[in-house]
């Protein structure tokens, strides 16, 4: 039974690997480009916005947890802690987001260091 699975192993690698050898370097590093710009874009309109509304949500439960007993009173502080951790690193990563993709971008071929999404 082994035997079989390394044979149809090395079967699909050797039918895979041309399909991988044909795609050229540069045209796939253009569409890793285009992908992380656009994720980039995405990071910068999107993570903002959620974490303003975290820290709105981290308020009103914080705000709310004072009008309930001792039991609520510290559960909804916990709710708002950790809404406030989470809008903090939302914008941690909004900030390092055109940081890593830089990174990454300029060390694909052909790009030389010129980086622009």
């Amino acid at each position: 039974m082994r035997k079989n699975k390394m044979i149809f192993l090395l079967l699909l690698m050797c039918l895979v690997a041309p399909v991988f050898a044909s795609v050229s370097t540069t045209a796939m590093a253009a569409n890793i480009r285009v992908a992380l710009c656009g994720f980039q874009v995405l990071v910068y309109t999107i993570l903002p916005t959620l974490a303003l509304i975290m820290f709105l949500f981290a308020g009103l439960a914080y705000a709310a947890g004072q009008v309930f007993g001792a039991e609520m009173r510290a559960k909804a502080q916990g709710w708002a802690m950790s809404l406030l951790v989470g809008g903090i690193v939302g914008i941690f990563i909004a900030v390092l987001a055109p940081i890593l993709v830089g990174i990454l971008v300029s060390m694909s071929p052909g790009t030389f260091g010129s980086y622009s999404c």
